[in-house]
């Protein structure tokens, strides 16, 4: 196992979430207005690590687990819909945000996650980050892509990792190999999250166009150039939305925190970081 070099001190950070449920995120430290970046169904709050590295500058970076994954609580009653995590967030926010706006940055699921926060509190968001995702589906729930149940040691973990994010930076392979996965009894490797998202993914009975028209704040919309997730899509919803801007990640698949960190930074800062 190749050592990890973090830039940075991360701190460690736990909130109660709308069922009194335990929800755990990493505090990257940094200047400036909070940054709170939430992940999407198969990874965690240390996808963002990089991208966290590079904002230090300009934003207090926080990034959650949602319930169900990382160090946050399971659910026994699988309550994991987009509402319950908006739910969560909305715990999270008051706790943490001293009452002043904050900034929300979303990979995938987290997007949408982020995406109705903003529309239901649009005092309590400064801007808006939605990346690499539809408003709704066509899949259902249970039509998921076949991923690894378990792995025999940390080396099959690292070169599932690699196959998933080819263009990830090696320092990001290590981290998700490390952090995205733990030990379960029978002395495999598994995924950090509950089994649950094996079986279904429930954002995928989502439809979230109707709140493209509610967004007032400042909205960057980020799509992958080489993700499954339709441009054309990605464009219609800047086209529906009042205060937004589009911007495509080039050499990067789906999870581009994690793919292409350098690539959504290009696009992420100057966003943060213009006036008005």
């Amino acid at each position: 196992m190749d050592p990890v070099r973090a830039s940075n001190e991360v701190r460690h950070v736990y909130s109660s979430g709308a069922n009194g449920n335990r929800i755990h995120g990493l505090d990257f430290g940094g200047d400036g207005p909070t940054l709170i970046c939430l992940h999407g169904v198969t990874g965690n709050a240390w996808n963002w690590h990089a991208v966290a590295q590079g904002l230090l500058g300009c934003r207090r970076v926080l990034a959650l687990d949602f319930r169900g994954y990382g160090e946050s609580q399971w659910s026994s009653e699988h309550r994991y819909t987009t509402a319950d995590h908006v739910a969560d967030l909305t715990h999270v926010v008051e706790s943490l945000s001293a009452d002043k706006p904050v900034d929300l940055a979303g990979s995938s699921w987290g997007a949408l996650v982020a995406l109705q926060y903003a529309a239901e509190h649009p005092d309590a968001v400064g801007r808006l980050a939605v990346i690499d995702v539809e408003p709704s589906f066509e899949q259902g729930e249970t039509e998921l892509f076949p991923r690894p149940t378990h792995h025999e040691d940390h080396a099959d973990v690292r070169l599932a990792v690699e196959r998933a994010y080819p263009n990830a930076p090696a320092e990001m392979v290590e981290i998700v190999a490390s952090t995205c996965f733990g030990p379960a009894p029978d002395g495999w490797l598994v995924p950090k999250h509950d089994p649950f998202f094996f079986e279904r993914w429930p954002f995928r009975s989502d439809d979230h166009w109707h709140r493209l028209a509610e967004l007032a704040m400042p909205v960057l919309f980020v799509h992958a150039a080489d993700s499954f997730v339709r441009a054309q899509v990605m464009a219609e919803m800047d086209r529906l939305t009042a205060n937004s801007q589009l911007a495509s990640v080039d050499a990067s698949t789906h999870v581009i925190p994690v793919d292409n960190p350098t690539g959504l930074l290009d696009v992420l800062t100057p966003f943060l970081t213009e006036p008005g």
